[in-house]
């Protein structure tokens, strides 16, 4: 999954920052985040939206 990969690929880049590895963060990087963590929003409120349509019909929603 793309989201995946790209939330691995940031938490690698935290964790380095955290290790005392400085990493150069330009507007490019801090642009590309700003996407990710939208991304991730918006999928994670479509799924609860999906839910509630669900719970909404009398379908049983699964976790």
């Amino acid at each position: 999954m793309a989201l995946g990969k790209a939330h691995d690929a940031q938490t690698g880049m935290l964790t380095q920052e955290a290790q005392g590895n400085h990493v150069h963060v330009g507007l490019l990087t801090v642009h590309s985040q700003d996407h990710l963590m939208t991304a991730i929003t918006f999928r994670d409120l479509a799924g609860e939206i999906v839910d509630l349509y669900k719970k909404l019909a009398g379908v049983p929603v699964t976790d």
